[in-house]
């Protein structure tokens, strides 16, 4: 959708991972992520250099205050690389140690199968290898590009049994959102008529991306339904 301007409320954010230590920092079900973890790190070849900057976590929020940046909902993993910061010759001089390092901080999902736990781990460190190795990638189509053949590959699993697996998982996840935060506005464009549910209603004028890609009154979103009711019928 497209929305007229208004300033910006947000707020810029800063990375703040956690501390090095002599061991990656792992924050979970201890037992279960370290085993994956090695059992992955040993089969990507990857250096005990990179595993003594890595910081994993099952807390969303924690994930957030480490990288700076917001979580989707629906993300059952995510990597983020933290590059060592541009400073001056003085400022390097003063820094603590930490802040002289990158680092690798990956969130995982706990409330998945134990499969989807060990292949989702996987895909994270391939994510990691690929920064390492100086070729990072971006996902054309999670499931269905050359991460999800790497996946796959690595761990044994078939490629049609992780998508079904991602989409399985997927799915729990959407459940376990719709329950905290319910559909509760349907808006609709008058030109396609193209529908936009919302959790909540727009406090701007919204119209329809599909019509126009910048805003344009003519296609102006209407609340067409309240709590599933339809606006038009409890109006009269």
């Amino acid at each position: 959708m497209a929305t007229t301007r208004r300033p910006s409320r947000s707020r810029t954010l800063f990375p703040a991972p956690p501390p090095v230590q002599e061991a990656p920092v792992i924050h979970g079900d201890l037992a279960v992520l370290e085993h994956w973890l090695k059992h992955y790190w040993d089969k990507l070849q990857l250096s005990q250099a990179e595993l003594n900057v890595l910081a994993l976590t099952q807390d969303r929020q924690e994930y957030m205050r480490w990288t700076g940046k917001r979580l989707n909902t629906m993300a059952l993993g995510c990597y983020c690389y933290i590059p060592v910061p541009a400073l001056s010759a003085r400022q390097r001089a003063s820094a603590p140690a930490d802040v002289l390092l990158h680092r690798h901080l990956i969130f995982i999902e706990p409330a998945m199968q134990a499969k989807s736990i060990e292949v989702t781990i996987a895909h994270e460190l391939i994510h990691l290898a690929d920064r390492v190795q100086g070729n990072p990638r971006r996902h054309r189509h999670h499931g269905y590009d050359s991460i999800a053949i790497d996946e796959a590959a690595i761990t044994g699993y078939p490629v049609e049994d992780l998508r079904a697996l991602l989409h399985e998982e997927s799915l729990s996840r959407e459940r376990v959102r719709r329950a905290r935060r319910p559909i509760r506005y349907v808006y609709q464009c008058p030109g396609c008529g193209k529908q936009y549910p919302r959790t909540r209603r727009y406090s701007q004028a919204v119209s329809c991306s599909s019509c126009d890609k910048v805003y344009n009154p003519r296609y102006c979103l209407a609340l067409v339904s309240t709590n599933g009711t339809d606006t038009a019928q409890s109006s009269t």
